[in-house]
């Protein structure tokens, strides 16, 4: 992106400003829905991934780990391809890949790693929220990299019954996922993209 209309386009994105966002559904809207209608979408599903797409983007250059080498049109309409190429791989249908040349191999894949990661994040959410109350705060004092000793103090459980909690909420944790349709749907893709 080096123009100087880019990066007024990328501020406006940013900052929400409505007369871009108005700009891109005009001019982007139209490509991302001929697409997702001639691969088994309606008008629906199209401005639905549109808006999800949006949203992603947005996200990732608000946090700053997006680094554009294409323009921002190129990389919404590919998120928004392989966004629906994962949900039709979901309902089992025949996707048609037909790729624009502005879309790099790298791209493609960063893309995906970044859907699955957001799917793996909601997946353990949605479990994580379902454990007891006293599993999230140990399990919550775990991943902010507390030591046993100092979570066993907070907890008021002995050192030896904290990591026998712990390791009891994990594993309901994880079993829990591992039920789950869409875990096993992941899983699967992870090892085709390794070539398993």
């Amino acid at each position: 992106m080096s123009t100087k209309k880019d990066t007024e386009i990328l501020q406006g994105f940013i900052e929400g400003d409505s007369r871009v966002l108005r700009e891109m559904y005009s001019k982007h809207f139209p490509e991302v829905k001929s697409y997702i209608v001639r691969n088994s979408g309606t008008a629906t599903d199209a401005s639905d991934i549109f808006q999800d797409a949006l949203v992603l983007t947005y996200q990732k250059l608000k946090s700053g780990s997006l680094r554009l080498e294409c323009s921002l049109a190129t990389y919404i309409f590919a998120v928004s391809r392989n966004m629906w190429m994962n949900s039709l791989r979901k309902r089992k249908k025949k996707v048609t890949i037909d790729k624009s040349p502005d879309i790099s191999v790298n791209l493609e894949k960063s893309i995906f790693a970044e859907m699955e990661l957001q799917e793996q994040k909601a997946l353990y959410q949605k479990y994580f929220l379902k454990l007891g109350d006293r599993c999230q705060e140990l399990l919550q004092h775990f991943f902010l990299g507390k030591k046993m000793q100092e979570i066993s103090a907070l907890m008021g459980y002995s050192l030896a019954y904290t990591r026998k909690k712990k390791f009891e909420c994990k594993k309901r944790l994880l079993e829990m996922i591992e039920r789950d349709p869409i875990f096993v749907e992941l899983s699967s893709d992870t090892l085709k993209a390794k070539g398993k």
